[in-house]
């Protein structure tokens, strides 16, 4: 008799059982995006310095990527670049504060669209408001800003939470969560910090207490700190990242050891932010089912070359941290195929089983996760067509080994005016100019040919 009974009860909880197996039939996606992270400025990638235990552990149980190159190193574009899965000279925004070109689709919207539940929270940059992007729910701070007081907009209110912005911005993605956990629809949430992005005064606001963490003694100079910029475009010496650099006090090896310090100390505190997320979601029983997306919207440069900031073609801007971690995807294994930020989306679509446009210039990673191929592409292309801070236009060809910069002399692209080629193996302070010796002249060539082929594809020129 009790076994019919619970013979029965089971009848009875079979749909209950398998309504919920429903619920994970497609995955989850959350794509945590920080600012101006550069790839040593986490411990997993061999900095034995910083403080970031909780980041390492996650990339632990994730695939690595040791390639990865944004497609312009920008905050605007950059967010631009990864929502679309497109070129910014395709997309529109190749400065900051600009507009998406009429027509450009985000990878939310084509999520939403396939029944996907969408919000980000945290920094927004693009003057399109999330929702006319696709997200259902939105609590962001635009721009860049003081890290508390900041001012946030949330479907129709306004407030100006005490408390740091990007651990606010968690607070707000963990009450998302615990609403999606409830229900049956697959969500995609996007988080976006400001840190380690300067405050709106131009410095790194860590508290006392995280930065009494690190001795600056003990922080890294850049082995070409002291370049004089000899075999370099001559526009460099007075772009602005060599002259906000000297009011840092660069190249003085002290004076980048104590930024650095305060650089290091905010991505400590970024790394309890990402914590409090990540345990959330494990927490709601979300983790199982969930592709997490760990990048920097670009790197940064703490003396390199003897310059600060970003935007420059060199390997400290536009390489940058990147990890994925989800079903499917072996712990601890690392990839050095050449991937990107343009790359995020194709690879959510795929995942879900969406259709990815064919006008997306980003390639889905999904077979490298799951381990079926190894190479995504042997080049990848990086525009530093926008302007900033005086950056003349360039396009780089970037491989395994080399790294070749054209520089041209104005916005058309068509009259060179500097080539740089360094060996990024051999030469990873990117100090010896190959560009004219004959030994590399095949090399050259080929490098050139794909951005050429860029040129005609992407450019339409």
């Amino acid at each position: 008799m009790r076994t019919l009974v619970l013979l029965i009860a089971l009848q009875l909880l079979s749909p209950v059982i398998w309504a919920k197996k429903r619920t994970y039939t497609r995955p989850n996606f959350i794509v945590i995006y920080t600012d101006d992270q550069q790839y040593n400025g986490v411990g997993y990638t061999g900095n034995d310095i910083i403080n970031t235990p909780f980041i390492d552990k996650l990339a632990s149980k994730s695939l690595k990527f040791t390639n990865a190159n944004v497609a312009f190193a920008l905050c605007s574009p950059s967010r631009a670049a990864m929502l679309t899965g497109r070129y910014n000279s395709a997309n529109g925004v190749l400065q900051l504060n600009s507009k998406l070109n009429k027509g450009e689709v985000s990878v939310a919207s084509l999520l939403k669209e396939a029944g996907y539940s969408t919000a980000m929270t945290g920094k927004w940059h693009i003057p399109q408001k999330p929702k006319q992007l696709g997200f259902d729910f939105f609590s962001y701070m635009y721009s860049n800003g003081t890290y508390y007081n900041r001012q946030f907009f949330e479907e129709g209110d306004t407030l100006k939470p005490a408390i740091h912005c990007d651990l606010y911005a968690a607070n707000k993605a963990k009450e998302y969560l615990n609403k999606k956990a409830k229900k049956d629809e697959p969500f995609f949430l996007y988080y976006c910090a400001q840190t380690p992005h300067m405050n709106g005064k131009l410095i790194w606001d860590a508290k006392g207490e995280t930065k009494a963490q690190y001795d600056y003694k003990d922080m890294p100079v850049p082995a070409n700190h002291a370049d004089d910029l000899s075999d370099k475009p001559e526009y460099l010496k007075k772009v602005r990242n060599r002259r906000q650099a000297k009011k840092y006090g660069y190249p003085d090896s002290t004076a980048i050891q104590k930024h650095a310090l305060d650089y290091y100390s905010v991505i400590t505190e970024l790394d309890g932010f990402v914590e409090g997320l990540i345990k959330e979601v494990k927490s709601l029983g979300l983790l199982d089912n969930t592709y997490i997306f760990f990048m920097s919207d670009n790197g940064w440069m703490v003396g390199d070359h003897g310059f600060t900031s970003k935007v420059l073609p060199y390997r400290p801007a536009s390489h940058v941290p990147f990890f994925v971690l989800g079903p499917g995807i072996k712990k601890n294994t690392e990839s050095n195929t050449m991937v990107s930020n343009i790359d995020i989306a194709p690879t959510m679509l795929d995942l879900a089983g969406v259709s990815v446009p064919d006008y997306m210039h980003g390639k889905s990673l999904k077979d490298v996760l799951t381990q079926k191929e190894s190479v995504v592409r042997d080049i990848f292309i990086y525009e530093g067509v926008g302007k900033y801070g005086g950056s003349r236009p360039n396009l780089t060809a970037i491989s395994d080994d080399y790294r070749l910069i054209i520089t041209y002399k104005d916005e058309t692209l068509k009259e060179e005016s500097f080539r740089e080629l360094y060996h990024q193996k051999k030469d990873k302070w990117e100090m010896t100019n190959l560009a004219s010796n004959p030994e590399y002249a095949s090399v050259v060539r080929k490098l050139e040919s794909d951005i050429k082929k860029h040129k005609i594809e992407v450019l339409g020129m």
